[in-house]
């Protein structure tokens, strides 16, 4: 499966609804923009789209990610301004993911719970 790019099909969409071109670009790029917010706040564990499937976040690559901030705020020289703005972004960042790794964590225990509970 080959991605392209919304451009090559926007005029027979628009066309099939019989809208502007310019309608059908609109849509689109404020569609998938709200989905490449959703996936990169981490908002929850996972994100279904419409067509496209279910994305969920990877455990382990979430711990790597993790670690790699962590290492991230050791090297930072926080005192000049350019260090210290680098490391606002980094620490926000692995608050986000520390955040998401406990939801996934929590999604984990929960499972356990309902089939201890139901494998009676």
């Amino acid at each position: 499966m080959n991605p392209k790019k919304h451009g090559v099909f926007k005029e027979k969409i628009a066309e099939e609804v019989e809208v502007h071109p310019d309608v059908v670009d609109a849509f689109i790029t404020f569609y998938y923009g709200k989905v490449r917010k959703h996936l990169s706040e981490l908002t929850s564990t996972s994100l279904y789209v419409e067509g496209l499937g279910t994305f969920s976040i990877r455990k382990g690559r979430l711990e790597n990610k993790i670690k790699r901030h962590r290492d991230m705020l050791g090297n930072l020289e926080k005192m000049t301004f350019k260090g210290y703005d680098k490391h606002i972004a980094v620490k926000e960042k692995l608050e986000n993911l520390e955040k998401a790794s406990k939801m996934i964590k929590k999604k984990e225990d929960r499972k356990k719970k309902w089939k201890k509970k139901h494998k009676a």
